[in-house]
C-alpha cells in the first residue's frame, strides 16, 4: 500500500524538524517559523518594529491624555425670579463616561501588549502568538475608538429626538482632548492593521505548505 504523502509544513512538524528547499534554494520554513536555525533569533524585521513602537507610543499618549482629561464650569441657576442666580461648579471627567473608561483601558492594554512584542519580536517561535496578538489589539482598538468617537460626537451635536442636549459648547477644553486622543488612538489602530497584514504576508511567504 502506498504511504500517505504528507505536505511539509501543513502541520508545522516536518518543516521545524528541517525546514524545506525551495525552487531557488533557499530553506523555507513552516507555519511556526520555528526549529529552523535551531532555536536562533529570527533577523529583526525594521519595518516591523517600528510599527511597533508607533503603535506603543500612539496608544500611550492616546491613554494618558484621556485619563488627564477634565475640565470644571461654573454653570449659573436660577431657581425662582427673585432671586439671584446660584453659581455651580460642573466637572466633566473621562471617568464618567463608560465609553471613555473602555477607551483608556482598550489603549492601556494594547500599550502594555506592543511593550511585550516589542521585547519578543526576535523569537521565532513568537511568530503565531503575536499574531493573535495583534488581532485582538487591532479589535480592541478600533472598537475603542468607536465607542470614544460615538460618545464624543453625541456631546458635540446632542440627541433631539431623546432631549439630549449638547455639551460640548460647554466643556469646550474637555471635548477637544478627547478628540485628540481618540485620532491618535485611530492612527495607532491603522498601523495596528498594517503591521498585521504585513505579519500575515510574512507567515505566508516563510511557509512550505505554499
Amino acid at each position: 500500500m502506498e504511504a500517505s504523502r504528507v505536505k511539509p509544513g501543513f502541520n508545522g512538524v516536518a518543516a521545524a524538524a528541517a525546514g524545506s528547499t525551495g525552487s531557488d534554494g533557499s530553506r523555507r520554513l513552516g507555519y511556526t517559523g520555528a526549529g529552523a536555525a535551531g532555536g536562533r533569533a529570527a533577523p529583526v524585521d525594521a519595518c516591523g518594529v517600528a510599527l511597533r513602537a508607533f503603535v506603543l507610543a500612539a496608544t500611550l499618549v492616546a491613554a494618558v491624555v484621556m485619563g488627564v482629561d477634565r475640565q470644571t464650569r461654573t454653570i449659573q441657576v436660577t431657581i425662582t425670579d427673585t432671586l439671584p442666580p446660584l453659581q455651580v461648579p460642573v466637572t466633566a471627567k473621562w471617568s464618567y463616561s463608560s465609553a471613555f473608561v473602555y477607551f483608556v483601558v482598550a489603549n492601556a492594554m494594547v500599550c502594555a501588549f506592543s511593550a511585550v512584542a516589542v521585547a519578543a519580536c526576535r523569537r521565532r517561535g513568537a511568530a503565531v502568538a503575536l499574531m493573535v496578538g495583534d488581532l485582538l489589539a487591532l479589535a480592541l482598538l478600533f472598537s475603542a475608538v468607536g465607542a470614544a468617537a460615538e460618545f464624543g460626537i453625541l456631546g458635540e451635536r446632542g440627541n433631539s429626538h431623546v432631549r439630549w442636549a449638547k455639551v460640548c459648547n460647554v466643556y469646550g477644553r474637555f471635548c477637544e482632548r478627547a478628540m485628540a486622543a481618540v485620532i491618535v488612538s485611530l492612527l495607532a489602530a491603522f498601523a495596528n492593521l498594517v503591521l498585521l497584514m504585513l505579519t500575515i504576508l510574512n507567515v505566508h511567504k516563510n511557509s512550505t505548505y505554499y
